[in-house]
């Protein structure tokens, strides 16, 4: 996974569209100083970002590291483009990256300092947190915190060795250009065009961008950051935005808890990988697609840019957005009665420990082809089985994604193959009998089994073997549903009475039983007016 230093917090976002009138459009100044984006400094304070704006959140530490070295160097850098709204405000249409790896640097906040703190009302991911440190302690090798800078200027010749880049810095310029016009659809224009800075729109972005008042846009906006940092509800009523940021956070938290390690090295793994990065943005827009039955567009294709939809915020839409994100998320884990509870360690990770953000959206679009009772009942009945088959072949999962690629390239191909080996265990085959129809199958049959390599000439093990061993004892280690027999995951397993209370059971050890959510409640309902269950 792209390390990203998340600078998001250090230039506030401001509503862009309502900034158009008669004053707009002047040419500012011509350069960035120092001084000036040095905070309470007066060119700092007129500082924003359009609130439709992408998340600054796309430089790798050594990006961020090399940007504030050529700044205090003076080397040539791109011009930062703005566009001056009536109330004098600066917003930054392209350069935004560049003008936050100055302020960060100044301020120490690299994804973690105080003003970030403020922005993600102290939820910072641990991941931000490990990428902002990494960052700092690059800058401060390299280059040098900013405060060993001004105790320089304040008492020359204490570190001779700052002298020289102390004086560079006081000549050190971050060229502005500015955008003319009144009009502040002809600034969102030239930032939707401009492509060729340091760091491009990225496709999902992209897609964003151009539908960011729909209610899809604003749910995945929401839950990517734990209903923390610029609320792109804050539009909505009081009821609301706290709607909106309370399923948000439920949302977040049933597929990104617990935090993933960078190594494997627990039984207990979150669904959608790590919560912060490259890939949750696009994750989490296509999976409230899913949940949504809306298109999921494969962003790479067909590009194209063009003025954002400016449609009003609609309010009751995002929320029902947002329910059906949520009660697809409750299906996948945790202890709501309707929770499947899935084991994300044969679900959801290689079995060299790499997450499947793949397996994510087609384990998602499978459940919402299921989507009834009894289908679900269905799944349930043949579930210990169907498992036991993607452990044991895990390596077709891959080979499906190398050939149809990730995410919304390949989710639909890899849907179709779960439900194929669904339905033939459904009907009654076998494994082996699954294996065999595969070969017969033009889309399966040239899957192979790949067996992990366990053994090595040196004498130290792998980070892959390690995480290999990790997946293998999540597996084997899980405890099984008393009920369906498949593999239990720990934030879904609930204790069910083996004789109903209603019947006169009672809570004692020996009348509880390990089960799935939807085990303990629907299933065992269906097995029980079959006359399959005994108490």
């Amino acid at each position: 996974m792209a390390q990203v230093v998340n600078l998001d917090a250090l230039i506030p976002r401001e509503d862009f569209l309502a900034s158009a009138g008669m004053d707009a459009g002047a040419v500012g100044k011509s350069e960035a100083s120092r001084t000036d984006l040095t905070k309470g400094e007066h060119f700092y304070l007129t500082l924003r970002k359009p609130d439709f704006q992408r998340e600054t959140a796309a430089w790798a530490p050594e990006a961020v590291r090399d940007f504030i070295n050529a700044f205090i160097d003076g080397d040539l850098i791109p011009s930062v483009i703005c566009w001056q709204s009536p109330a004098r405000l600066t917003f930054v249409i392209d350069g935004a990256h560049r003008l936050s790896a100055v302020i960060a640097w100044l301020l120490d906040d690299y994804g973690d300092g105080e003003e970030s703190i403020k922005f993600y009302n102290n939820a910072i991911p641990e991941e931000q947190r490990r990428i902002a440190d990494k960052t700092r302690t690059l800058v401060n090798k390299e280059i040098k915190p900013w405060k060993d800078y001004k105790a320089e200027s304040q008492n020359p010749g204490s570190n001779p060795a700052l002298t020289d880049r102390v004086r560079a810095l006081a000549h050190s310029k971050i060229p502005l250009l500015w955008v003319n016009g009144q009009e502040s659809s002809k600034a969102e224009r030239a930032f939707l065009t401009i492509n060729r800075s340091a760091v491009q729109i990225d496709p999902t972005e992209l897609k964003l961008l151009n539908a960011r008042f729909k209610p899809e846009a604003i749910a995945s906006r929401a839950i990517v950051r734990n209903a923390t940092g610029y609320k792109y509800w804050k539009e909505f009523s009081a009821a609301g935005q706290e709607e909106t940021e309370r399923v948000a956070k439920e949302i977040y938290k049933a597929l990104y808890s617990p935090p993933l390690d960078p190594s494997v090295r627990t039984n207990e793994l979150p669904i959608a990988g790590h919560g912060y990065g490259s890939q949750t943005l696009p994750l989490i827009f296509d999976f409230v697609n899913i949940a949504n039955r809306l298109p999921v567009v494969d962003a790479s294709k067909g590009r194209h840019i063009k003025t954002g939809d400016t449609a009003a915020l609609d309010e009751n839409a995002t929320l029902t957005a947002m329910r059906n994100a949520d009660s697809l998320a409750k299906r996948l884990t945790g202890t709501n009665s309707s929770s499947l509870g899935l084991l994300p360690a044969i679900y959801f990770y290689s079995q060299s420990g790499r997450h499947q953000p793949t397996s994510v959206l087609a384990m998602a679009a499978l459940v919402m082809e299921l989507d009834t009772t009894p289908r679900f009942i269905d799944f349930t009945k043949v579930r210990s089985s169907f498992e036991q088959f993607l452990i044991d072949n895990k390596p077709f999962i891959n080979q499906l994604t190398v050939r149809h690629g990730s995410m919304a390239k390949g989710y639909r191909q890899q849907k179709d193959y779960l439900l194929f080996v669904l339905n033939l265990f459904i009907s009654g085959k076998t494994s082996e009998e699954i294996l065999a129809a595969m070969k017969e199958h033009e889309s399966y049959r040239s899957l192979v089994k790949e067996p992990p390599i366990l053994t090595k000439k040196s004498k130290g093990f792998s980070g892959e073997l390690k995480n290999w061993a990790a997946i293998s004892s999540a597996i084997e280690m899980a405890l099984k549903c008393d009920l369906c027999e498949a593999r239990l995951d720990n934030k879904s397993k609930q204790l069910g009475h083996i004789k109903d209370k209603k019947d006169g059971g009672l809570g004692s050890g020996d009348n509880s039983s390990w089960e799935h959510p939807f085990c303990n409640s629907t299933y065992k309902s269906y097995l029980q007016k079959q006359g399959m269950l005994s108490d």
